[in-house]
C-alpha cells in the first residue's frame, strides 16, 4: 500500500514538473559592465521585473520558470532607453552585441522571435528611408523649393504605402503566429475598425495571447465611441479649477467639437489656428468646443491657451497620456477630435483642416 503511494506521488510530482518549462536568457552585451540588467515580463499592458543582476565580464544569465509560450519578456539595461525584446516559446535565448549599437543586436530565441527578426530587418528599411527623406524635405523647406518639397512628400507617401502594404502581407501570411496579434496591435493607429477587425477575424490562434487580448479591448473601446453611437460623458478641471463635465455642454450647442490636444504637441499647436477659425465663423450659428489636453504641467498648459487663442471650454486632469477622458475614447494619438450634436451622438471623428470646416459648413449653413 505505502509503495503504491509513492509511486502515485512520485507520479504526480512528474506530472506537475513536466506542465512547467524553465528556459535559459543569455545577455552577452559589451559596453554594459557594471550595469544593472533586468529582466521583464508583459502581462497586463505592463512590463514588470522578474529578476535582475549586474553585469559582470560582459555576460549575464536568467533561468525563467514559464507556462504560457506567447508570453513576451525583454531585456533593460541601466541608464540605457530602449529594451531588448522578444518571445521565447520556451526556449532558450541569447542576445548579443553592443549597448551602443542598438539596432544591431542580435535576439536569437523561438520561432515567434526569428518571425519578429524577420519583420523587424525588413521594417527598419523603411524607417530608414523615411527618415533620411524627412531631412531631405527639412532642408528644402529652408531653401523654399516647393518643387523639391512636392516631390519628396510624394516620395514619403509612397514609402509609406509600401511599408504598410509589407506589413499587410507579413500580417496575412502569419495569421497561424500570435505575431500577427503582436504586430497589429503595436501598428493599430494606422489601421480603422473595419480594418483591425477584418485582420482579427482571419487570425487563427488562441485569443488567450496578451496581445490578442489587448487587440480585442481596444477593438471594443472604438466600436463604443464609433460614428453613431453616444458620447461617454467625462468630467475634468479647467484651468480656473472648476469642474466641468462634457454633458453640460452637449445639447447647449447644434456641434460640438472635443478636441484633444497639449501644448508640447507640435502638430495641435499647427491645428489650432483652423479650429480657432472654424469657431469664430461658426460659433454664433451653433458650433461650439471642448478642448482636452494631455498636458503635465498646468502652466504650460495655461500657456499654449493664450498663445493660441483657445476661446473656448478647455479642460485636463494633466495627467499625460493617462488622460481618463481620453483613455475612455481610445485616443492613441493627437491632435485628434470627436464632433457631437445636440443629440449627443457622435457623427464624425478626426476632422482636420479644410474637412473640419467642410463638415461644420454642411450641417450648419
Amino acid at each position: 500500500m505505502k509503495i503504491r503511494l509513492l509511486t502515485l506521488v512520485i507520479a504526480l510530482f512528474a506530472l506537475v514538473s513536466c506542465n512547467k518549462s524553465t528556459f535559459n536568457v543569455k545577455v552577452e552585451l559589451q559596453n554594459a559592465e557594471g550595469k544593472m540588467i533586468y529582466l521583464q515580463k508583459f502581462v497586463n499592458k505592463t512590463s514588470t521585473i522578474i529578476d535582475s543582476v549586474e553585469m559582470q565580464n560582459n555576460i549575464v544569465n536568467f533561468t525563467v520558470e514559464e507556462e504560457n509560450p506567447a508570453t513576451y519578456y525583454s531585456i533593460r539595461i541601466e541608464k540605457v532607453r530602449y529594451p531588448i525584446g522578444f518571445f521565447s516559446e520556451n526556449n532558450d535565448v541569447t542576445i548579443v552585441g553592443d549597448i551602443e549599437d542598438h539596432s544591431n543586436i542580435q535576439v536569437t530565441a523561438s520561432y515567434a522571435q526569428q518571425l519578429v527578426n524577420e519583420y523587424d530587418k525588413e521594417n527598419k528599411k523603411f524607417y530608414d528611408q523615411l527618415r533620411e527623406l524627412g531631412k531631405n524635405y527639412e532642408i528644402a523647406a529652408q531653401a523654399k523649393d516647393e518643387a523639391a518639397m512636392e516631390k519628396i512628400y510624394n516620395e514619403y507617401d509612397q514609402v509609406e504605402k509600401n511599408q504598410t502594404s509589407y506589413r499587410n502581407l507579413f500580417i496575412a501570411k502569419n495569421y497561424s503566429s500570435f505575431v500577427s496579434s503582436y504586430i497589429l496591435y503595436n501598428n493599430r493607429l494606422n489601421y480603422e475598425l473595419n480594418e483591425l477587425e477584418d485582420f482579427v477575424n482571419h487570425f487563427n490562434i488562441s485569443q488567450d495571447n496578451e496581445f490578442s487580448k489587448l487587440l480585442n479591448e481596444y477593438i471594443l473601446k472604438l466600436k463604443r465611441v464609433n460614428v453613431g453611437e453616444p458620447y461617454l460623458d467625462f468630467t475634468q478641471e479647467t484651468p480656473e479649477g472648476d469642474l466641468l463635465s462634457l454633458s453640460e455642454l452637449v445639447g447647449k450647442s447644434k456641434l460640438l467639437l472635443v478636441d484633444f490636444w497639449a501644448s508640447w504637441c507640435g502638430p495641435c499647436r499647427a491645428e489650432n489656428p483652423n479650429v480657432v477659425a472654424v469657431y469664430k465663423e461658426y460659433h454664433e450659428k451653433g458650433f461650439d468646443v471642448l478642448g482636452v489636453s494631455l498636458d503635465m504641467k498646468k502652466e504650460n498648459w495655461i500657456k499654449a491657451i493664450e498663445d493660441d487663442g483657445l476661446i473656448w471650454h478647455n479642460v485636463s486632469d494633466l495627467k499625460y497620456w493617462n488622460n481618463a477622458a481620453s483613455k475612455d475614447y481610445a485616443i492613441s494619438s493627437i491632435p485628434s477630435n470627436i464632433l457631437i450634436d445636440e443629440n449627443g451622438t457622435i457623427i464624425a471623428k478626426n476632422l482636420r483642416g479644410e474637412d473640419l470646416r467642410k463638415k461644420v459648413e454642411e450641417i450648419l449653413k
